[in-house]
Order: C-alpha cells, then structure tokens, then sequence
C-alpha cells in the first residue's frame, strides 16, 4: 500500500503536555498536532493515558481536585488553559462520546433538546435541529415514529448513536470518542464506524481504541502511546505499515498489550 501525504490544517495542537494526578504522572511531554476534519485514533495498552489525554482537550481533568496540568493545547489558536476560557463555552466546541452509552432518563426527542434549550437555542428550531441531528447519526428512520418513549429502551447501539446526535446537536468543532464500540455488538460497531466516516466531514474527531482493526478502518492518523508518553504519531497507513520505532512495530503485531 502506498502511503499518500495528507494536506491538513492543525485545528489542536498540543505542546510539552505533562498531567498529574497527585505525585503520579500520567501524561509526559505529550506534543501533536491534530488535523481539522480528519479522524485522529489514540492507540495503546490499557493504562497508557488515551483516556486521559483525551480528557485533556476539553478539560473533563478540572472535575479532579488533584489533577495538575502543565504545557499547552490551543484549539484554533487558543490556549484551552487561559484564565478568560469559559470551559461550558469550550465543552459546545469540544462534544465528548463516552465509552459506555449515557442517555438521559429522557424521551429520545428530550435528550436531544435538553442540550439545545439549557444552550440557548431558539425554540423554534430546536424540533429541526433535533431531527437533522437524528438524521446525522443514522438514527432517524429507526426512531421517528417513538420519539417521545424513554431513551433507555433503546439498544446499546442506538443509545450510543443517540448520544452522537446529542453531542452534534449543539453544533461543536471536535468530538472526543472514548472507545464508543467497546461495549457494542459487531453490527452496532459497524454503524458506528460508518457514521464517523461521515461525520468528518463535518467535524473533527479524536478516538480511543483499543481495537486495531477499527484505527485502521475509521481513522486518518494514528498515535501510538505507551506508559504516558507519545512513542510515534503519523497518518495511520504509515504506522500499520512502516512504523519508524520497533516499540510501535512489537505493539501493532500483538507482542504485547
């Protein structure tokens, strides 16, 4: 396979990144740039900061009291840490998709305009935008017909998607996936995967994977992380291709991990 450069715009760029929880350090020295509407996977063992450094990029660590946080990330040009940041402001740029589905105890229709009423949304538009949001991520045709009936009686897969549309409702820049798939069936996954192709589009995403196979299907660039630290970071054919570091080449061949 034939690697192609990719042109891009950095939309994040993060700089000597180092974060702590208490006298342990998670994150060191942590330095990308992250391409603007191109899928950028997190890979790596478990407990090597994925999660953690994509928490990071809309500050979930300041829920931490004993989190510490040195170094830069700028999103468009500006420093996510500065004092005039109004982090709910931030949180609309920058929508997070968790790992395990998270409705509200809410009918489908209000999970969705929940966010946009408490934003400020019209509410004139508020049905539009919750339709076209069901429309993005796939679940419309599944669930017009019972969009008043509790969320929670969706299937896994369909409760996740539905959080895809809450968090595109609100009509962010990012969106943060932490393993959306991993507790879904093969079919759901495939849906989700789909619907990431399209969304980047629109929309720059930051997924953590544990699954190989899924960096290679959905993502454009791929970092490798182990023990906190960022071992290599290049377009995603390069690294499951030609890795440059034998650490990245022993990991993506399943020595360890």
């Amino acid at each position: 396979m034939q690697t192609t450069k990719i042109q891009t715009k950095t939309i994040i760029d993060i700089s000597d990144l180092n974060l702590f929880f208490g006298e342990k350090q998670v994150l060191k020295n942590i330095g990308m740039n992250i391409a603007e509407k191109m899928v950028t996977a997190l890979i790596g063992p478990s407990g090597c900061g994925k999660s953690t450094l994509l928490r990071t990029l809309n500050r979930m660590h300041d829920l931490s009291p004993d989190a510490h946080i040195s170094g830069d990330i700028s999103i468009d040009g500006q420093n996510i840490f500065h004092k005039n940041i109004i982090v709910n402001n931030l949180r609309k740029k920058v929508g997070m998709v968790f790992q395990k589905p998270n409705p509200f105890p809410k009918s489908i229709y209000d999970n969705i305009a929940y966010g946009l009423q408490i934003n400020g949304f019209s509410k004139e538009k508020i049905p539009q935008i919750v339709e076209e949001s069901l429309h993005k991520s796939y679940l419309f045709e599944e669930v017009k017909d019972k969009l008043h009936e509790p969320a929670t009686r969706l299937s896994g897969g369909q409760q996740q998607r539905l959080c895809i549309a809450r968090t595109i409702a609100v009509k962010p820049d990012i969106i943060l996936m932490d393993e959306p798939c991993s507790a879904l069936d093969p079919l759901s996954t495939l849906k989700i995967e789909e619907l990431i192709l399209d969304l980047k589009k629109d929309y720059t995403i930051v997924i953590v994977t544990h699954n190989m196979q899924q960096a290679v299907r959905v993502s454009d660039f791929t970092a490798f992380m182990y023990l906190g630290e960022l071992v290599e970071f290049d377009e995603t054919i390069k690294i499951f291709n030609n890795p440059e570091k034998q650490l990245t080449k022993n990991y993506i061949n399943g020595h360890f991990g």
